[in-house]
């Protein structure tokens, strides 16, 4: 056998694993997380069996998947922790980001199924709210942002922004006016009137790994 075939097994093997992920991304976010299993495999130009080989079912497809739309959010959140530019520039930034990569996040909060982890939450969670958390606490300590936001207040945000509402074009312009507003209504000011209760951290993660009643999101 030539040392060749072993090596163009593997990389056919990543290339596979990629773009079935690239297909279950866009069949999650076009389709919703119950499309058929063929229909990820057949827009991936794969037959199902590669599928099979994987992943073991739907669950580690779409949680590969929605790790991945994690590990994007973490990169940005992390950028914005460590930017030399004032806070309020660096979750612009954040939210832009989002806004730019929108297509490729396929997160519980837009209708993905839920993280799939063995405690119920995708660790990168965590980090992207502790990144978001040391950028507002730069803000509040250089008086730039107000006391009361919070990091799930951003993920929220987030989310809200990066599921479109309207057809793309049109959605692109309304999200950055959107983005815009926040980010004003995120400025401290000496007359600013309290918000009014918001979701802690733990909270929100409960939201995103269960659905209505207690079940299961995905």
């Amino acid at each position: 056998m030539s040392p060749a075939q072993p090596v163009r097994r593997r990389s056919d093997a990543v290339a596979n694993r990629a773009a079935l992920l690239d297909a279950a991304e866009r069949v999650l976010l076009r389709d919703g997380p119950a499309v058929p299993l063929d229909v990820v495999a057949r827009e991936a130009g794969v037959g199902i069996a590669t599928l099979y080989r994987n992943f073991a079912d739907r669950e580690e497809l779409y949680a590969a998947v929605v790790h991945r739309s994690y590990e994007l959010v973490a990169a940005l959140a992390q950028e914005a922790e460590g930017s030399a530019v004032p806070p309020l520039d660096a979750l612009a930034g954040f939210l832009r980001g989002l806004l730019a990569e929108r297509h490729h996040l396929a997160l519980p909060l837009l209708g993905a199924p839920g993280p799939l982890s063995a405690d119920g939450a995708d660790p990168l969670g965590s980090r992207i709210s502790r990144s978001l958390a040391a950028v507002l606490k730069r803000g509040v300590g250089d008086g730039s942002i107000r006391p009361d936001a919070t990091a799930a207040d951003l993920v929220v945000t987030g989310a809200m922004l990066a599921h479109a509402q309207l057809p793309s074009d049109a959605w692109d312009r309304a999200a950055r006016r959107i983005a815009a507003l926040v980010l004003d209504g995120l400025r401290a000011r000496p007359d600013t009137a309290p918000l009014p209760d918001g979701l802690t951290g733990a909270e929100l993660d409960r939201v995103m790994t269960r659905g209505p009643g207690g079940a299961a999101a995905y």
